[in-house]
């Protein structure tokens, strides 16, 4: 990528060469851009595949961009392209996909005793201790927990109400 972009800063503008060039470039980019798509069918058939409820996060994702810490990493690995993905083959095949507030503090409650602990909100910390129950926690996998109990508490109540 590099190589061919410096290739075509060299070529004289409006020539046959410089015109091949940017082919290749667009070529290139076409390749990355069906490698990406192809990623994304991949994950989504497989998480559609494999479960009859899908719990995600509604994530802000143009708020996120605006952090230029994280823009980089979303627009490497397009969540927004995955969810609508996930959104349109849940409901192709009947399936359940429920996505839980943006504010759930989810990697801040204990997902053994349910304890709000505060000192948690700095995304530094990646393992912590809950004061009561004394669990250790790591922040990702007690989130993906309790967004999956909130999810599934979620559709207990949408059951009830539909009976």
């Amino acid at each position: 990528m590099i190589g061919l972009q410096r290739g075509i800063s060299r070529c004289k503008k409006g020539s046959k060469n410089r015109y091949k060039m940017k082919l290749k470039i667009q070529r290139l980019y076409q390749k990355i851009r069906n490698a990406r798509k192809h990623m994304i069918h991949d994950i989504t058939n497989k998480l559609i595949n494999e479960n009859d409820i899908i719990v995600t996060e509604n994530l802000d994702v143009k708020g996120m961009q605006k952090n230029h810490y994280v823009a980089k990493g979303l627009n490497e690995n397009p969540i927004s392209e995955i969810i609508r993905v996930l959104k349109y083959k849940a409901n192709w095949n009947n399936k359940k996909l429920i996505q839980i507030d943006r504010y759930y503090p989810s990697s801040q409650v204990c997902n053994v005793c349910d304890y709000q602990n505060k000192e948690v909100k700095d995304l530094s910390i990646r393992k912590w201790e809950c004061p009561v129950c004394h669990t250790h926690h790591n922040r990702d996998y007690n989130a993906a927990v309790n967004i999956m109990f909130k999810g599934l508490e979620k559709y207990m109540l949408y059951l009830k109400q539909s009976i």
